[in-house]
C-alpha cells in the first residue's frame, strides 16, 4: 500500500473541515430563536418593489442584461431568469403587469416561456399577452436605448435591472434617478457593480448577486450556506496566517 502523498493528507484534512464546519452550522440553526444574517438592502428592495407595485397598482419593470450570446455567456443571465420567475409568481394579478426587456433573441425567447409559464401555473393564461417579455434590442447599446423610454411613464413602480450588464448601463441609473423611480441593480458584471454603488441605486456587490435569486422559500438554506462560507473564510484566513509564521521561523521548507 503506497503511503499518503502530503498534497492529499491536506486534501482530506480540509474535507473534514468542511464536513465538520457545515454540521455545526446545521445544528445551530436547529436552535429556536437562531440568530439570521441580515440581508442585504438590494434582496430587501426587491421585496419592496413587489409590494409597492402590487398596493399602488403600478408596472413593476424588470431589464434582463445582455443575454447569453458572444462574450456574455455567463451564470449571470441564468440568475436573472430566476429572479424573473419568482418575481412573476407573485405579481401574475396585479393591476398592472410586470414588463420584462430583455436585450438578446434567446433571453427574450426564455423569459417570455417563463412568464407564459408563471399565468399558466396561476391558470390565467387569458392575462398573458406577448408584450409581458419584450426584445427591446440586439447588443448592449440597443437594449438599454429600447428600455429607456419605458422610464419616461408615470405607472412604474419601480425597475429591476439583472443579469450582464456594462459600465454605460448607468445611464439608465441615472434617467432612474431623475424621474424618481426606485432601482435595484443585481449584476454579476464587476465594472457594473463599480459604477452603480456610485449612484443612489440599491446593488448587490460580489456573490451577493445570487441572494435575490433564492427567494423566500429557500431562505433557511441561504443562510446555513452564507455562515457555512463566513466560518470556512475564518478558518481559511488563521491557517494562511499560520503558514505564513511557520515559514518566517524556518519551522516550514
Amino acid at each position: 500500500m503506497s503511503p499518503i502523498s502530503p498534497g492529499d493528507l491536506i486534501a482530506a484534512i480540509l474535507v473534514g473541515v468542511v464536513v465538520i464546519v457545515m454540521a455545526l452550522v446545521w445544528l445551530t440553526n436547529r436552535k429556536p430563536g437562531a440568530e439570521l444574517l441580515e440581508n442585504v438592502p438590494a434582496y430587501d428592495g426587491v421585496e419592496a418593489l413587489m409590494h409597492r407595485s402590487s398596493e399602488e397598482g403600478k408596472a413593476l419593470l424588470l431589464g434582463n442584461g445582455e443575454g447569453f450570446s458572444g462574450q456574455n455567456s455567463t451564470m449571470g443571465d441564468t440568475v436573472g431568469i430566476f429572479i424573473e420567475r419568482i418575481l412573476l409568481s407573485r405579481s401574475v394579478f396585479n393591476d398592472r403587469p410586470t414588463r420584462t426587456f430583455s436585450g438578446e433573441g434567446a433571453l427574450a425567447s426564455i423569459s417570455q416561456l417563463v412568464v407564459h409559464g408563471a399565468y399558466e401555473n396561476a391558470m390565467a393564461t387569458e392575462l398573458f399577452r406577448s408584450d409581458h417579455s419584450e426584445l427591446s434590442g440586439i447588443n448592449s447599446i440597443a437594449w438599454m436605448a429600447g428600455l429607456l423610454p419605458e422610464l419616461a411613464r408615470k405607472d412604474n413602480a419601480g425597475l429591476i435591472l439583472t443579469g450582464t450588464l456594462r459600465p454605460e448601463h448607468m445611464l439608465i441609473g441615472d434617467l432612474a434617478e431623475r424621474q424618481e423611480l426606485p432601482l435595484v441593480a443585481a449584476t454579476s458584471s464587476l465594472g457594473a457593480q463599480a459604477a452603480f454603488f456610485a449612484s443612489g441605486s440599491m446593488v448587490t456587490l460580489g456573490e451577493d448577486y445570487y441572494l435575490p435569486s433564492i427567494g423566500k422559500v429557500n431562505q433557511h438554506a441561504y443562510q446555513n450556506q452564507a455562515k457555512t462560507m463566513n466560518w470556512l473564510r475564518i478558518i481559511l484566513a488563521i491557517a494562511l496566517i499560520v503558514a505564513a509564521l511557520l515559514k518566517l521561523i524556518g519551522v516550514l521548507p
